[in-house]
């Protein structure tokens, strides 16, 4: 029974900044704008290694930018090294890709094909002369993508792949109605990798590489490998070829803001971090828990302290290979340990008093909003102005009562 892999890529987002990032050293720099062209390299590298059939790119090669010319260049010479190597490329360019695709379109390697945006296109994959595999897909910019009719002449006793290189919204809409099953759908435009489902396979690899110090970019960046055995899909795996990661380390102290011992804790943490995503540079924001400000510390104080342990984190980093980049460092408050100010004590027992006492807390707000009121009813119906100050009093109610929670 016929048996192969082949992988499913997208975002390659070749030639983009790494955003959210501040002045870094050269070195930390470089390697920061090389990031989503080595993660392409190491995907071919693991083609290659791994003898798969076939690459399918699923959009996401640009970004809003063009790619650039250092950016088409290293997509040509990996499609180049596929090539080489047999390894059939198909790509479904996304809506960013119109520059890029048009370029390959005119002069590509052999083994790649860029479909078209007017209509889907099926292509047979082969080994020797044995069918392997249907392979249809439709770029974006031109038709509405027809998903109904990706499969229309595709041969019997076949897996079905599809390429969509849409976000999973726009797929979801597209496939509503279509009967014919494919085996896997390779869904683009999506930066976290998701299995959506087994029959069909709805897969979106996400980005190769994250691209900016955001929650949202945590965690490995990838493809996807797929093993297929007759026309099922067997198994969906995610290979991690990121060079750089984007993670934040929370951490509770146990020293003081201002002990000398908390920057060794934290670099403890820092060493265990970067254990545990071995051979990755690492981009960390650093934020510290419950407990960081025990003794009474002025803000002002604290900025200092900050900043302080920053620049010694930074110090003692600075010739870890692969880097590690300390992005930001702050402090998260809560209602107990935030600095300790008589005019805020102050205000919070009113506010306190205020939240349990509903005759004082309606003349209080009566008292404070009224010159509102009066300034408002220049402009405003009395009624609306009072509908205003109404709706203002139970949002600041609310907003007291969620401070006091937490």
């Amino acid at each position: 029974m016929r048996r192969f892999h082949f992988v499913h890529a997208a975002g390659l987002r070749l030639n983009s900044s790494f955003q959210g990032v501040g002045r870094t050293p050269a070195r930390i720099t470089e390697d920061l704008g090389q990031a989503t062209a080595r993660a392409w390299d190491a995907l071919v590298d693991f083609c290659i290694s791994h003898k798969v059939l076939f690459l399918i790119i699923s959009g996401g090669i640009e970004t809003e930018f063009s790619v650039g010319l250092r950016g088409e260049l290293s997509l040509r010479r990996g499609l180049t090294r596929l090539s080489e190597h047999g390894i059939r490329v198909f790509i479904a360019a996304g809506p960013d890709d119109g520059s890029v695709a048009e370029s390959l379109r005119r002069k590509c390697p052999a083994e790649v094909t860029v479909f078209s945006a007017d209509a889907p296109e099926l292509l047979l994959v082969e080994r020797g002369r044995e069918p392997m595999a249907a392979v249809a897909g439709q770029s974006a910019g031109g038709a509405n993508l027809d998903l109904g009719s990706y499969f229309a002449n595709a041969p019997a006793n076949t897996p079905l792949i599809g390429i969509a290189p849409c976000s999973p919204a726009v797929f979801d809409e597209a496939i509503a109605g279509v009967t014919q099953k494919a085996s896997y759908w390779a869904v683009g435009q999506a930066d976290e990798p998701s299995r959506r489902g087994f029959s069909p396979w709805i897969v979106e690899s996400g980005a190769l590489q994250c691209f900016k110090a955001d929650e949202s970019q945590q965690g490995a960046r990838g493809a996807m490998l797929v093993e297929v055995e007759g026309e099922r899909v067997l198994a969906v795996d995610h290979i991690d070829v990121d060079r750089v990661r984007y993670a934040v380390l929370e951490v509770t102290p146990t020293y003081d803001l201002n002990d000398a011992l908390l920057q060794h804790q934290l670099m403890d943490e820092l060493n265990r971090m970067r254990a545990r995503h071995a051979g990755r540079s690492l981009v960390v924001d650093v934020v510290l828990k419950d407990g960081a400000l025990r003794s009474a510390i002025s803000p002002q104080d604290q900025r200092q302290l900050t900043d302080q342990l920053l620049r010694g984190i930074r110090e003692d980093t600075a010739t870890w290979d692969p880097f590690v980049w300390c992005n930001r460092l702050s402090v998260e408050h809560t209602m107990s340990d935030q600095p300790k100010d008589p005019l805020e004590d102050e205000i919070l027992q009113e506010a306190r008093a205020l939240r349990t006492n509903t005759m004082q807390r309606s003349y209080f707000f009566a008292e404070q909003l009224d010159p509102l009121m009066r300034h408002w009813n220049d402009e405003l119906s009395p009624e609306r102005a009072e509908r205003l100050v109404t709706d203002a009093a139970r949002i600041a109610v609310s907003e007291l009562r969620n401070r006091e929670a937490e």
